[in-house]
């Protein structure tokens, strides 16, 4: 799955349309297809009955992707963190963001899918 400069500009015009629910949207699409891999920041106002999702967080081994809203705008950031420590966080353009989110979750499902082929060749032999 390699995007494009169309896809990416798609998703900088669908984010620039209305961050705040597209956000939203994402963040628990991400959590619906890998729920031990995502975690969605929340805040809550004082007299607010419902928490507002301001932020996801997607933890590929040792690379935390983090997209958050700030003062109505994206803000794309890359961890590296080994075992609980932030080495370092490098912040980007949101699109470049997407772009290598989509490349590691692909990494990681051809991963995933090798490693059940070795596990159905083992069983049948």
């Amino acid at each position: 799955m390699s995007f494009d400069f169309d896809t990416q500009a798609a998703w900088l015009r669908r984010f620039s349309a209305d961050a705040e629910s597209n956000l939203s949207a994402f963040a628990l699409r991400l959590k619906e297809a890998m729920p031990e891999l995502v975690t969605i920041q929340e805040s809550k106002g004082f007299f607010s009955k419902s928490a507002k999702i301001t932020g996801v967080t997607v933890n590929l081994g040792e690379q935390q992707y983090r997209l958050t809203i700030e003062n109505a705008r994206l803000t794309a950031s890359i961890a590296m963190v080994v075992r609980g420590i932030t080495l370092n966080t490098k912040t980007l353009d949101p699109a470049a963001w997407f772009t290598k989110l989509g490349e590691e979750t692909q990494k990681a499902t051809a991963h995933a899918q090798a490693l059940s082929q070795s596990l159905q060749n083992f069983m049948a032999s």
